[in-house]
């Protein structure tokens, strides 16, 4: 489980959780960096965090889905 803030995010939804398209983003390039070795890590993070700003809510909801076994769509998320 991951914590942003005032909310947790992970497999486990709890009832007071309020996803975002910034939530998803946030675990979504938390999760990428995972793998950076160290080499332009600052680069990489904005590179990563740019390409995920302008994807759609399908593709975030898409991708955090694979990534925390989930199964959320655009319309559970929050304004």
């Amino acid at each position: 489980m991951t914590y942003y803030g005032e909310f947790f995010v992970g497999k486990h939804l709890k009832g007071m959780t309020h996803l975002t398209r910034d939530v998803l983003i946030k675990t979504i390039v938390a999760t990428e960096m995972q793998t950076n070795d160290g080499e332009d890590y600052t680069k990489q993070l904005k590179e990563t965090k740019h390409k995920w700003e302008h994807a759609s809510s399908e593709e975030l909801c898409k991708k955090y889905n694979q990534i925390q076994n989930a199964n959320i769509t655009v319309e559970i998320l929050a304004p």
